[in-house]
């Protein structure tokens, strides 16, 4: 026993982790902290809209995991997407490759390599957005099937790549003929169907209060309405055109948890119209927080969604007043 561990001695006294040329650790935990996945917005796409593919870099243990990005995109992250019948797309010809944007570290390797350095702690994820019509040609009526490796660091080690976990799937719909229009309605009955400020608000209230989430947002004008919550509004308006939707998302996620507490009552009080394009609602609710009843006063501003339907209405901004 004693001649087994004389013999392992050199190897404990001589063993040290794999470090990168900087002396980060940079690539040890990823391939048993990290966790790379994929989200598409939709699965089904038109030929000319953007085809919007979020990468997610989580980190699930307790190290630090340090990633280098480089500056090409497609380097760090390599998609390989096939069609049905199980054919290889090729990148655009004429395609460039994307220079990091908003870089808040910028380093450079032993060589010379442009890269940026990320940090991602404990419970942390690292989120790149991706339109792939930018880089590819889809044709209209195929389905199509995207993995992505992920290089932690491309220039130091071309052999360390990860697979994401899941594939995501859409399709590309092809183009309909627009039908005759008999099929259609006219403005003049869609303006008799229009809904009024007073009753969008009765629907949007009334989805809060069943918590049917998909309803309650599509009453609301999110451009607007988000401008009104500082947090959100700040990193909205600093954000890149690709990236607003996924500040959006966590705005409504934020709407969702209820923080004033839970919708227990509520009454359309009286609607002041402002102009013909412009209403101001107000509204009574009451709610309910660890057993605390708490009164609000609205003071809703909706606009029309269309200027040619009378009755299209959205919420662009909210007043909140709490009552005695």
């Amino acid at each position: 026993m004693r001649y087994f561990l004389i013999l392992l001695l050199p190897y404990f006294l001589f063993s040290s982790p794999d470090f990168d040329p900087r002396g980060n650790l940079s690539e040890n935990y990823m391939g048993v902290q990290g966790r790379v996945n994929l989200k598409l917005q939709s699965m089904t796409y038109k030929q000319t809209e953007p085809i919007y593919i979020d990468v997610s870099i989580k980190n699930f243990g307790n190290e630090v995991i340090r990633i280098f990005p480089t500056n090409s995109d497609l380097k760090t992250f390599q998609f390989q997407i096939t069609d049905e019948e199980d054919n290889n797309l090729s990148l655009k010809e004429d395609i460039n490759l994307q220079e990091i944007k908003s870089a808040k570290i910028r380093t450079e390797n032993l060589v010379g390599d442009r890269v940026k350095e990320i940090i991602i702690h404990k419970n942390e994820s690292f989120l790149k957005r991706f339109d792939l019509n930018q880089f590819y040609n889809f044709e209209e009526g195929k389905k199509y099937f995207v993995t992505v490796y992920f290089y932690p660091n491309y220039f130091e080690n071309k052999d360390n790549f990860q697979k994401s976990e899941n594939q995501a799937i859409f399709q590309v719909d092809k183009n309909k003929i627009q039908k005759s229009n008999q099929n259609k309605f006219s403005e003049s009955e869609l303006s008799s169907s229009g809904l009024t400020p007073e009753e969008i608000m009765f629907l949007f209230l009334g989805a809060e209060f069943k918590k049917n989430w998909a309803n309650y947002f599509k009453y609301i004008n999110f451009p607007e309405f988000i401008l009104g919550y500082t947090k959100y509004a700040n990193e909205y308006t600093k954000t890149d055109e690709a990236y607003k939707e996924l500040v959006v998302d966590e705005f409504k996620k934020y709407l969702s948890e209820s923080k004033q507490g839970v919708l227990t009552y509520y009454k359309v009080l009286s609607v002041d119209k402002l102009n013909s394009n412009m209403a101001k609602v107000y509204v009574h609710a009451e709610r309910e927080q660890n057993r605390s009843v708490s009164k609000f006063e609205y003071q809703y501003i909706l606009k029309k969604d269309d200027d040619k339907m009378r009755g299209f209405w959205k919420i662009s901004s909210v007043v909140v007043r709490v009552k005695k």
